[in-house]
């Protein structure tokens, strides 16, 4: 019985921080980040306040708690694409397809997170994290590359943090992605300025 209780705890804990986790995300798209605050999310959620402090201290927590489950997705793209046996190129181009699909569906709160400056300031070591382990496990692929002799012999894991970097450049512009035509030229756009850099061949982007 006390094994059972524990399960169902923990099911509990885990709609709990759902219903938070979309409570959060309605406060920052209706206030902003400026106009998060705890009370804020307990009223949208439907909680006592006190039940909200179980499980965050304040603002700081929320945000990163919208910023772990938002980049989660990413995550799991890049692991799927690191186990695949596809080439590499298409490697790259699934999980940009995927990223795009992902910022162009979150747009709002991709906006907050990544280019608000209190948001910004808050989830530093957050976003640092994100990057570095982004940058380990895309560098797999680049030396996947590397060793086809598709991509000129470089260091993988500075190709990757270039990569990413390019990546996050031309997600800052603010590019239109509402449709499938749009993300798919900015999914060239990046694809094509990278490659042509590091590629042995030109006009690998399909």
């Amino acid at each position: 019985m006390p094994r059972l209780t524990a399960i169902r705890k923990r099911a509990l804990d885990e709609i709990m921080k759902e219903a938070l986790f979309e409570a959060t995300v309605s406060v920052l798209s209706e206030q902003g980040v400026d106009g998060l605050t705890m009370d804020r999310v307990a009223a949208a959620a439907g909680v006592a306040k006190g039940s909200l402090y179980r499980y965050f201290r304040g603002k700081p927590d929320l945000l990163k708690f919208v910023y772990a489950k938002m980049v989660d997705p990413i995550f799991q793209d890049l692991d799927r694409m690191a186990a695949s046996e596809q080439p590499v190129i298409e490697k790259l181009s699934g999980q940009l397809r995927g990223l795009l699909e992902h910022a162009a569906s979150h747009a709002q709160i991709h906006k907050l997170l990544f280019e608000d400056e209190v948001a910004h300031a808050l989830l530093q070591s957050s976003e640092r994290s994100t990057v570095e382990v982004a940058s380990r496990r895309l560098a797999e692929v680049f030396r996947q590359g590397i060793e086809e002799g598709v991509f000129r012999p470089a260091d993988p894991l500075m190709l990757a943090r270039m990569y990413l970097g390019l990546c996050k450049a031309v997600l800052q512009s603010q590019p239109e992605l509402d449709g499938c035509d749009q993300r798919d030229s900015v999914r060239r756009l990046i694809l094509s300025t990278f490659l042509d850099g590091v590629a042995v061949e030109r006009g690998l982007v399909g």
